[in-house]
């Protein structure tokens, strides 16, 4: 009797999950639900498309098997889909637990680590303050923040946040990251340095009206950078060849836009996708997933070091 209770006892400590494996459980039940979404919303289109073309054709206005089989297809299709898309919406509930538990668990220990007294929240979002002082955010249509870090590094103050944003009249979106940062220079007036392949949703970035063209004078920084100041003179000295080189070179994984306001330096990051997304369709591994998180930190501490040689002297 007791050989058989150590054989149940050990078959349940068997069956006893990592927490890794326990998250990717989670993600799992995401990836169906976000599949079977797909999917449904897949056949409900094509069979919309295809009593569309029937009704164009013609052969849809005569009562024929085949208007009254598309019909009823269609019909059920729609209703199949009304019937899912409650689970679906309490699937996605389900998702940002596991985004939760996902970024709790890998991201937050990550920068908590290398920023002591950082704070990191999942969602947030971005202050009225934030928007009026940074001019790329204030002519953006929207912009939605997410993975907010604030803390300090080297006597520097800073917020990195993963912004969402859309400019100009068209309505796409580009994931990008915010890194805002207090200046312990005070300037008279802003400066920005685009990026030529720094653009939003498709739309190239307009100047704010009060600045005007700057021209360096070194070729290859103005054959990829767009210099824009309000006051000239001052640009002249903070403008410096050393910034500008570091500027050309700063590898940030996509193209960047500065902003150097009185009190404060933004860092535009365009990037291709939310980085620090909890994957669905690949498992959350723990060594992968803090990789994502150190290279941002990394990202952090270049900046900062670039601002203390170069403008915060």
């Amino acid at each position: 009797m007791e050989t058989g209770k150590e054989n149940v006892t050990q078959t349940q400590e068997a069956v006893v999950l990592t927490p890794e494996q326990k998250l990717n459980e989670k993600r799992k039940v995401c990836m169906k639900a976000d599949l079977i979404y797909k999917i449904v919303s897949i056949l409900v289109i094509a069979l919309s498309l295809a009593y569309a073309v029937g009704l164009f054709m013609g052969f849809l206005y005569e009562q024929t098997a085949v208007r009254v089989t598309l019909g009823i297809v269609l019909l059920v299709g729609i209703l199949f889909a009304l019937f899912i898309l409650p689970k679906i919406l309490k699937i996605s509930s389900k998702y940002n637990d596991y985004s939760m538990d996902y970024k709790n668990a890998y991201l937050k220990p990550v920068f908590e680590q290398e920023f002591p007294k950082a704070e990191y929240k999942e969602t947030d979002k971005i202050s009225t303050k934030e928007i009026s002082e940074c001019s790329l955010l204030k002519k953006a249509r929207s912009a939605n923040a997410n993975d907010c870090v604030s803390g300090s590094y080297e006597g520097v103050d800073f917020t990195r946040c993963d912004v969402e944003l859309s400019y100009g009249k068209s309505k796409s979106t580009s994931d990008c990251v915010l890194i805002a940062c207090n200046s312990k220079t005070i300037l008279k007036g802003e400066m920005q340095a685009i990026n030529n392949k720094f653009s939003i949703g498709g739309s190239a970035y307009e100047k704010p009206e009060q600045l005007l063209p700057y021209i360096s004078g070194d070729e290859s920084f103005d054959k990829k950078f767009k210099l824009y100041v309000e006051n000239r003179e001052e640009a002249d000295k903070v403008l410096s060849d050393s910034l500008r080189k570091k500027l050309s070179k700063f590898a940030a994984g996509g193209p960047i836009a500065v902003f150097f306001d009185k009190q404060k330096v933004y860092l535009v990051i365009r990037r291709n996708k939310d980085s620090m997304e909890a994957p669905v369709y690949k498992a959350a591994k723990e060594s992968s997933c803090r990789k994502v998180a150190e290279r941002e930190v990394v990202i952090i501490k270049n900046w900062i070091d670039l601002l203390n040689d170069e403008v915060m002297k």
